[in-house]
């Protein structure tokens, strides 16, 4: 299967297409992903200190109101934190990304009033919080095209709450919780490694908190089965992820996928091996395999295409 190319190799191409010079092509591969104002930043900061300020100075100001009337305040804040992000979102990018910043704060504001309501009728704590926390995660996934980051923001953090909460009111015990965990973590991965690949805004970030989930869940696994054999369950996933970041240059894929093999291999060879100048010389000869498989494979591909590049 063909590699993605490099920003580089891409640049490299456009250059001598004639389609871009040589130093507008330095300028793009020089640029900073994202771009913000020093004044931004600052409004960002004193934006966060009063937000806390406000908090403080609210609670002081509740301690004795209901909770009905918190939840009705976190709901009127919730809706004029929504009506001004949506008004900056007509506007420059600069505003755009400080109404995203409106937009999950007023997504958090909301399930907290949710949540203290519910409370109210008695339901239970992970219930209620899987439920707000699927609320959230939906509401993401529906922005996460047509925002910068708001939506990969709120749709990757609530997978891990419904895993959490979901396994917590299932209440099983054990290996068959470990069972279910790692799975979930691993579905859950999965899931959001195939959001990321999508056209969506700051999609690096589902992608790494995906690999991140799949190689938890993974080693959450092997240790429900005899570690002899649980141990091939991270090297495995982890060759899945090494290989998908291999194809699609993605580091987060290769650091994860490496980190399960690495695992996955020493909870294996401890295992199986005694001593530690043993286990040492049988991680050691996996490496070496590794280096030999490689280097087989590339001197089998520049005979099938003679004159290729071989790295």
């Amino acid at each position: 299967m063909e590699l993605r190319k490099s920003q580089s190799e891409i640049l490299q191409k456009l250059v001598s297409d004639g389609h871009l010079t040589t130093d507008q092509a330095s300028e793009i591969a020089d640029a900073p992903v994202l771009a913000f104002r020093v004044r931004e930043l600052v409004t960002y900061l004193a934006s966060i200190l009063i937000a806390i300020g406000a908090i403080f100075m609210i609670s002081g100001l509740l301690a004795d109101v209901s909770k009905a009337g918190i939840a009705a305040l976190l709901y009127v804040v919730a809706a004029l934190l929504g009506f001004f992000s949506r008004k900056f979102s007509a506007s420059t990018n600069e505003k755009k990304r400080a109404g995203e910043v409106l937009e999950v704060a007023a997504v958090l504001a909301a399930a907290v009033a949710s949540g203290i309501l519910l409370d109210m009728t008695n339901m239970r704590s992970e219930l209620s919080a899987c439920m707000l926390a699927i609320t959230a995660g939906t509401w993401g996934a529906l922005r996460a095209a047509r925002s910068q980051f708001a939506g990969s923001l709120l749709m990757t953090a609530s997978v891990p709450i419904v895993i959490l909460t979901s396994t917590s009111i299932m209440n099983l015990n054990g290996n068959n919780n470990q069972l279910v965990i790692g799975l979930m973590l691993i579905a859950g991965g999965i899931g959001l490694i195939a959001i990321g690949m999508c056209q969506i805004g700051f999609a690096y970030l589902p992608r790494f908190m995906g690999s991140v989930l799949i190689v938890i869940g993974s080693i959450t696994m092997a240790n429900v089965f005899s570690l002899g054999i649980g141990g091939l369950i991270p090297v495995g996933v982890g060759a899945m992820l090494f290989t998908l970041g291999s194809r699609e240059l993605a580091p987060e894929n290769l650091v994860a996928g490496s980190i399960g093999i690495i695992v996955g291999l020493i909870m294996t060879v401890v295992y199986w091996i005694p001593g530690n100048v043993f286990q040492g010389l049988a991680i050691i000869a996996c490496g070496v395999a590794m280096l030999i498989v490689l280097r087989t494979q590339l001197a089998r591909a520049s005979q099938l295409k003679p004159g290729a590049p071989t790295a």
